[in-house]
């Protein structure tokens, strides 16, 4: 029995060193919850940003991992240093601390919005910082229609900028409105 535990503590040491433990995994998956692709070109590039966002304590930290992951396997992983790369990735740990109502799909503002036009009424949009702004429902259909015609890479600058926070909210709906 003695060797089965020596085995079995040698094997998840090793586990540990190579970074396949699940509580990692766990943070790694609450990232790619919040923000699903970073605009990196394969999913594995998506899923290496969002580690690289779980384990980062800080903004430096952060960058210094992205530059690591642009320069490996030959050049594979080159868009991890463009701009919107990395000002997604800086988005996504900003929001890691997001608790509560936040981390459910339901609060993405996209859902809120058309949530707003089945309704009919003006409501309360929230935003990641916690606070609630009133929203007229017929502006929040003109700003989610508007929105729903933009291409994915613009929209989800804009939906970022709306999710932000509450004066973020505020100048980009009212832009958005502007144009619609």
């Amino acid at each position: 029995m003695d060797r089965l535990d020596a085995r079995y503590r040698i094997f998840k040491e090793k586990i540990r060193k190579l970074g396949y433990i699940k509580d990692q995994a766990k943070k790694v998956n609450n990232v790619m919850e919040v923000i699903a692709d970073f605009g990196m070109m394969s999913d594995a590039g998506n899923k290496k940003v969002a580690r690289a966002v779980a384990q980062s304590k800080n903004e430096k930290e952060l960058k210094s991992k992205l530059e690591k992951i642009s320069k490996m396997a030959g050049g594979k992983y080159s868009e991890a240093g463009d701009d919107d790369v990395v000002q997604t990735a800086m988005d996504a740990m900003d929001s890691k601390g997001a608790k509560g109502m936040q981390l459910r799909p339901e609060a993405d503002i996209l859902m809120q919005l058309k949530s707003i036009e089945d309704t009919g009424r003006d409501t309360d949009v929230r935003t990641d910082d916690m606070k609630k702004t009133k929203v007229k429902a017929k502006d929040a259909i003109k700003v989610k229609n508007a929105l729903l015609y933009l291409k994915p890479q613009p929209r989800s600058k804009y939906l970022r900028l709306l999710r932000k926070d509450q004066k973020s909210f505020k100048k980009t709906f009212n832009a958005i409105l502007r144009v619609a």
